[in-house]
């Protein structure tokens, strides 16, 4: 049942329905296996993603009243008279939360990549511009001293920063610049930029396929290297960048696993801004998060290598439905 005086709301039915998986010790794959839906279904309805429909409540209050773990779905006349009335319980609490979940506005941030259910803190990690690069208001003895004056991805911090505060208006949402305490190791952390600005992004990552590692045809950027062979590096017309490649990676937060680590990189600055804005851009967030919805069996396990076009020194957003602009795709190993 909810915990006592907590608030039943957008992440209240999703948490509810993971520990109640936890509970029995099972992964995704096998809940959705017994339950009978795939298990891109299972992590959407914990995440607060998408709402579960009542049949499928109906279900998890079958199954978790049924006692013991089963590969399948029992039916409810072989349940005991104890059970039925464990399923009818637990039923009803399942149905409240997903009713309380129905508020004005709820749903479209329930829907959103950068909504992040439970509540919890964000921090938003950029790396810092190197010395040479700070303006003068950058450096602490200035009077007018201004931090984020030495951030390396602006842009990105900035457009992110808006669009994570209004999905999660109960979070505490802070841009960070580079140093972490103990605490925020354990929020919802996003990083911004490579290895070579943000070196949380280089101990993270070291486990992926995909690294960011200098290439000597390129100047002040890292290009991405796939299993230490192949490279993606960015296009230039004449001296003016047309198109960069961008990341956007997430998986759980190994300091706490019930939130994340999500990561937006580029070979330069344009290429993390076109990452952010594929999930943040009001004309292609949509079409974007529904190939990943589609597509992708875990939205807390994956990685995309992603074109991102730059005309005229404006980043532009790519669209995630052209196969064309979708590189290199992955699932971290858990």
């Amino acid at each position: 049942m909810a915990r006592p005086g907590s608030q039943i709301g957008t992440g209240e039915l999703g948490a509810r329905l993971r520990d109640l998986r936890e509970s029995r010790g099972l992964t995704q794959l096998r809940l959705g296996r017994a339950l009978g839906v795939a298990v891109s279904s299972i992590s959407s309805w914990e995440s607060g993603a998408k709402l579960p429909p009542p049949t499928r409540l109906a279900d998890y209050a079958t199954f978790f009243a049924a006692g013991a773990v089963s590969e399948g779905l029992p039916p409810e006349n072989a349940l005991t008279g104890e059970q039925r009335e464990e399923r009818l319980r637990l039923k009803q609490e399942l149905d409240r939360m997903r009713t309380a979940s129905d508020e004005p506005g709820e749903t479209e941030a329930r829907q959103d990549f950068w909504h992040f259910p439970d509540g919890g803190p964000v921090r938003i990690v950029t790396g810092g511009l190197s010395q040479k690069h700070w303006s003068p208001l950058g450096n602490p003895g200035e009077p007018n001293f201004l931090s984020l004056a030495r951030c390396a991805d602006l842009d990105a911090a900035v457009e992110l920063f808006g669009h994570v505060r209004a999905a999660n208006p109960r979070s505490q949402v802070e841009i960070r610049l580079e140093d972490l305490g103990d605490d925020d190791l354990r929020a919802h952390l996003v990083f911004l930029g490579s290895g070579a600005t943000n070196p949380w992004v280089e101990w993270l990552t070291a486990e992926w396929p995909v690294r960011q590692v200098p290439d000597d045809g390129i100047a002040d950027g890292s290009v991405f290297e796939i299993d230490g062979e192949r490279r993606l590096t960015p296009v230039f017309r004449g001296d003016q960048l047309v198109e960069d490649v961008g990341l956007l990676a997430r998986i759980p937060n190994p300091n706490n696993l019930r939130r994340t680590l999500t990561f937006c990189s580029g070979v330069f600055t344009r290429g993390g801004f076109g990452a952010v804005r594929s999930l943040t851009d009001l004309e292609l967030r949509e079409r974007n998060l529904a190939h990943l919805n589609d597509n992708v069996a875990d939205l807390n396990r994956f990685g995309l290598l992603m074109r991102v076009p730059v005309m005229r020194h404006v980043t532009g957003t790519p669209d995630l439905q052209n196969p064309a602009n979708r590189l290199y795709e992955w699932q971290p190993r858990t």
